[in-house]
C-alpha cells in the first residue's frame, strides 16, 4: 500500500486491516508465488498486536551529492527540490494512538537522509526511548550531532558512506562534489562517537572506467586503515550487478574479479569485508541446495486440488503436504479459473491445457507469476497462444 498524502491524515484503521488481510493470508501460506524459496524468509512466532515497531524514513529528491550511478540525480526536475511532506505529524498521531513503539528499528533511505527536515528530531525521539536499531546511509558530507549521539547510546546505531574512491580526483568524478577530505574527516568523528567501531562503515561501489582499477582499491583500503575503520563494504554498479543481460556485460568478469581482489587485499589490512560477492556466493550456495532437494523429489501433479474445498486445500498448504515442486496440471477455463488463480498465490505452477484458443489477461498473470507453462492437444491452439503470452 502506498498514499499521495497532501496534508491529509492517514486511515490507521484501514491501514491495520489490511495488515491484518496480509498477516492472515500468510499463516495460511498465502504469499505471492515469486516469495516461493526465498533465502530471506525466516520463522518467527506471529504477533497479533497492531503497532509499529519498524519506521523508515527518507526521500529521493534532495541529496548533497550528485553520484554518476544515481538514477534520481540525472532527473533534474526531481533533483534537489523541497520537500513538500511533514513527517513528525504522522509520528505524532502514531504516539498519540499508541501505535508506535520502540522496539525495533529506525532506518532511512536516499537521497541524504541528514537533509530530511525532521532527521535530527527523529533520530533524537528514537535515541532517547532506547530503539534497539538506527540505521543511516549517509553521503557523510553533513555531520549530525543527533548521530553522534545515537551512534552513544544506540545499541546498534551504524552509519554506511560511500566513498567509492581512495584519491581525491576519483571521488570528485564519481561524486559530484569536491568534498572528500571532508567526508574522511566526518567517517572519523563518527567513528570516535559509536559504541561499535564496526558499525560506522564505509563502502566501494565498483564502477567501469571510473575506479575499478587495483590502484584505487588499494589507495581506499589505506585511507580506511588510518581512519580506524574495522568494516568496509563492496558492492557493484547497479547495472552490472542486477542483470547478466546488462548493457555493461563486458564488465562484468572484470568486476567480479576486482570485487575478488578486494577481499583478499583487505585481509592485509586486517579489515572486516561483507560485499555484493559474499551476498551472490550465499545466495547462489542457498539455491544449489534448492535445487539438490527439487532433482531429488520425482515431479508431482496434483490433478485432484480442484475437487478439495478451499479451507481443506489451505490445511494441506499450511501442512507442508506439498513438494517444493507444486505443480498442477489443469485445463484453463472458467469453471476452474478461481481455483488457478486461488493455487498462484498459494505458489503453485500449472501445466495449463487450452481446449480452445483464449484471450485472458489472468494467464499472462500467471506465466509471469509462476514457472507455468501453457500446452495443447491441438498444435495450432498451441502455437497461437504462445505467441500471443510470450513476453
Amino acid at each position: 500500500m502506498y498514499f499521495d498524502l497532501k496534508n491529509e491524515k492517514l486511515d490507521w484503521d484501514y491501514i491495520f486491516e489490511k495488515k491484518r488481510e496480509l498477516r492472515e493470508n500468510a499463516k495460511k501460506g498465502i504469499y505471492p508465488s515469486q516469495c516461493e524459496g526465498c533465502f530471506e524468509l525466516t520463522e518467527r512466532d506471529w504477533d497479533n498486536e497492531d503497532y509499529i515497531s519498524h519506521l523508515t524514513a527518507g526521500h529521493i529528491i534532495k541529496c548533497n551529492s550528485r553520484c554518476v550511478y544515481c538514477p534520481t540525480g540525472r532527473i533534474k526536475e526531481w533533483h534537489n527540490t523541497e520537500q513538500e511532506y511533514d513527517i513528525k505529524p504522522i509520528i505524532e498521531e502514531l504516539t498519540n494512538k499508541n501505535l508506535l513503539r520502540y522496539n525495533g528499528s529506525l532506518r532511512f533511505v536516499g537521497g541524504e537522509p541528514t537533509l530530511i527536515k525532521e532527521f535530527d528530531w527523529l533520530v533524537d525521539l528514537f535515541s532517547n526511548h532506547n530503539v534497539p536499531e538506527i540505521y543511516v546511509p549517509t553521503s557523510g558530507i553533513r555531520l549530525s550531532k543527533s548521530l553522534c549521539n545515537a551512534l552513544e547510546k544506540v545499541e546498534s546505531a551504524a552509519i554506511v558512506t560511500s566513498v567509492d574512491a581512495g584519491s581525491k580526483e576519483t571521488f570528485e568524478k564519481i561524486k559530484g562534489t569536491k568534498f572528500y577530505n571532508l567526508v574522511l574527516k566526518n567517517l572519523k568523528t563518527y567513528l570516535k562517537h559509536s559504541k561499535k567501531k564496526d558499525y560506522v562503515i564505509s563502502k566501494f561501489i565498483l564502477l567501469p572506467n571510473y575506479n575499478d582499477t587495483t590502484e584505487e582499491i588499494d589507495k581506499w583500503l589505506a585511507s580506511c586503515k588510518k581512519m580506524g575503520l574495522i568494516e568496509v563494504q563492496f558492492d557493484a554498479e547497479h547495472s552490472v550487478s542486477s542483470s547478466t543481460e546488462c548493457e555493461n556485460k563486458k564488465y562484468i568478469n572484470r568486476t567480479l574479479k576486482m570485487l575478488e581482489y578486494a577481499e583478499k587485499s583487505a585481509q592485509k589490512y586486517n579489515i572486516k569485508v561483507t560485499s555484493f560477492l559474499a551476498f551472490m556466493n550465499r545466495a547462489k550456495a542457498i539455491y544449489n541446495k534448492q535445487v539438490e532437494q527439487f532433482n531429488a523429489i520425482q515431479d508431482t501433479v496434483y490433478d485432484n486440488l480442484l475437487l478439495i474445498n478451499d479451507e481443506e486445500l489451505n490445511s494441506k498448504v499450511q501442512n507442508g503436504e506439498f513438494s517444493p515442486k507444486r505443480r498442477v496440471k489443469v485445463e484453463y477455463n472458467k469453471q476452474n479459473k478461481n481455483r488457478i488463480l486461488m493455487l498462484l498465490r498459494l505458489g503453485f505452477d500449472f501445466d495449463l491445457i487450452l481446449n480452445e484458443f483464449i484471450i485472458d489477461k489472468d494467464i499472462l498473470e500467471i506465466l509471469k507469476t509462476s514457472n507455468s507453462t501453457l500446452t495443447s492437444q491441438n498444435p495450432f491452439i498451441k502455437l497461437f497462444s504462445q505467441i500471443l503470452y510470450s513476453f
